[in-house]
């Protein structure tokens, strides 16, 4: 989610382009051309890894389900600000996930709160609804991750159920600007106004950035560096943009 179209755009145009998949909702949805690199990558890691034929199509299904289930956050989060009164220029996937480019943020504190947690949400529901039909339909929501039976449908459903709750705990970690340090800063706000608080959620951001970078490097975990990486750069020129706007 993106609360100063100025920053955003400088971000964005740093990446090059992206294509157009479809409007819904009015809202554009883009994908960035680094995103076919990823599903490249996704597909040889699934095929040169000992799976079988049907495990790595159900593997590289899985992940485009998974940047679908990505989509739908994003539009938690935008269809949440249009109720605010504030509109989308587009959502946009990359590799290290999705954005809703928000042409402004609202001034109010709990309306930034609302918009924020909208996203993680939308996964949360989409969890909870999958566990449920997993519960009554098989008794066992969660899937065996030693397995890789992406083959197997309900075991698939499983993975995706799994990867929602994943989905919705990860994005409420506190590293400003992600989901979890925009919550942070709108309550701060409340007390300390935005720029102080933009500060401290800034300051927190980056620290657990540092923390992704290096977990990331010493476990191989290439795309959480990236995040983090992404999220260190992130956190300080809002937090400069925040104090220029003030």
């Amino acid at each position: 989610m993106e609360n100063r179209n100025g920053l955003k755009n400088k971000v964005i145009s740093g990446f090059g382009n992206s294509w157009h998949l479809g409007t819904y909702w009015k809202i554009p949805v883009k994908v960035h051309w680094t995103f076919g690199l990823l599903v490249l990558f996704v597909s040889y890691t699934a095929f040169t890894n000992g799976l079988k034929l049907w495990q790595g199509v159900g593997f590289v299904s899985y992940i485009f389900v998974l940047f679908f289930c990505v989509v739908l956050h994003e539009y938690g989060h935008a269809l949440t600000a249009r109720k605010f009164g504030v509109k989308t220029k587009d959502i946009i996937l990359s590799p290290i996930g999705g954005l809703a480019r928000l042409e402004s943020m609202p001034e109010k504190p709990m309306q930034e709160f609302f918009i924020a947690i909208a996203g993680p949400t939308v996964n949360l529901v989409i969890g909870l609804i999958l566990a449920i039909i997993l519960f009554f339909t098989s008794g066992e929501i969660f899937p065996n991750v030693t397995d890789f039976k992406f083959d197997e449908p309900v075991e698939f459903i499983r993975y995706v159920t799994l990867m929602n709750f994943a989905l919705f705990l990860f994005n409420l970690i506190p590293a400003f600007p992600m989901d979890g340090g925009r919550i942070v800063r709108s309550l701060l706000s409340l007390k300390l106004g935005r720029v102080a608080a933009t500060g401290i959620a800034s300051g927190i951001g980056r620290i657990l950035a540092v923390a992704f970078i290096i977990y990331g490097v010493f476990n191989q975990q290439l795309t959480l560096s990236l995040i983090g990486l992404f999220i260190f750069m992130m956190a300080g020129k809002e937090y400069d943009q925040t104090k220029i706007l003030a």
